[in-house]
């Protein structure tokens, strides 16, 4: 009996369970001034088998679970910012609150050499645009996120 027991539990060790679930507090501004608050989930959740993966509103499906998630961010002609994954419509600046991460995005008279005036700020810390659209990439472990990293923007000289 006992070595049925210790086959049953090697056999389930090899299982590797990643579910996760982060329901972050989301405000918008978009262009137009319209101001809204709503949920924001990014979850992973196992499934029949496969890895369900919400960002979002959108779901898509995997075999295995994602390793990482990128949020595009793209400047247009440095009057707007497109978040798709966050609205269908041009923003003017957002506020997520997503585990221990405070991502805001706004509009700062003072920042002269962001594109657009437009600031990035992760926490404590803060990023302007350089050319070309920028990525909030998101690293993911059976837990959750585990870092957070930016491309296409430079943090600025203080």
């Amino acid at each position: 009996m006992k070595y049925v027991v210790l086959a049953w539990l090697l056999c389930c060790s090899h299982f590797s369970y990643a579910d996760f679930a982060y329901h972050g507090q989301l405000q918008l501004q978009t262009a137009s001034g319209e101001q809204r608050q709503q949920i924001f989930t990014l979850q992973l959740k196992r499934e029949a088998g496969a890895y369900q993966f919400t960002v979002g509103q959108q779901q898509t499906r995997f075999a295995m679970p994602p390793q990482s998630y990128s949020m595009a961010l793209i400047l247009q002609d440095d009057t707007d910012v497109w978040v798709t994954d966050l609205s269908n419509q041009p923003l003017h600046g957002f506020t997520l609150q997503l585990g221990q991460y405070v991502i805001k995005l706004n509009k700062d008279d003072n920042a002269r050499s962001a594109r657009g005036r437009f600031v990035l700020q992760i926490n404590d810390e803060f990023y302007y645009f350089s050319k070309g659209p920028a990525q909030i990439n998101f690293s993911l472990t059976d837990n959750g996120i585990s870092e957070l990293n930016v491309r296409g923007m430079f943090k600025p000289k203080r």
